[in-house]
């Protein structure tokens, strides 16, 4: 396993398009990368806001939604572990650490680091999701097609909400 370093003011080499986000994992722990044109005030509120999450899951596909207070309204990103490079999410019993990095747009320059934990109940439902997934046989076409269905049926992360598998504000739960 590679571990990846960021340093607040340094280039973060990424394929992260601007205005863009992107989800991964490395050493179990997922990260979420921001790619954004930022203000000093979106700085602070990525550093500062509250932070919420929440998993949706269907057709094998599972979903990271996220909202960080004053910064971002909820948003959601597709995930498989097929292409997750080897890496998988283990019930420990533990709290998840979720690695947040906010990039600038145009230069990739980290803008931002913080690190928001989830529950232990967050971690159990996300190895449970991502092992079930790991079982299935992965088709790269079907995958994007499966998530191109979801969001005809789902068009906004406010409707996957609604039907979410777990959702947390800080590590606390609100559903499960």
């Amino acid at each position: 396993m590679d571990f990846i370093k960021l340093t607040v003011g340094e280039r973060f080499q990424s394929n992260l398009p601007d205005e863009g986000m992107s989800v991964l994992l490395n050493g179990g722990a997922p990260i979420l990368v921001f790619k954004f044109t930022v203000s000093e005030r979106d700085i602070d509120n990525f550093l500062n806001g509250a932070v919420s999450f929440g998993l949706f899951a269907d057709a094998n596909v599972i979903f990271f939604l996220f909202n960080i207070d004053g910064f971002l309204d909820w948003s959601d990103l597709a995930f498989t572990i097929h292409l997750a490079q080897g890496e998988s999410v283990d019930d420990d019993g533990s709290y998840l650490p979720f690695h947040l990095v906010l990039l600038e747009s145009g230069t990739s320059i980290v803008k931002g680091l913080r690190v928001v934990t989830a529950s232990p109940a967050f971690r159990s439902v996300l190895a449970k999701q991502v092992k079930r997934q790991a079982a299935e046989r992965f088709d790269t076409v079907g995958y994007y097609q499966a998530v191109g269905g979801i969001y005809e049926s789902y068009p906004s992360a406010a409707l996957m909400l609604k039907t979410a598998v777990i959702i947390e504000r800080g590590g606390l739960t609100f559903s499960d």
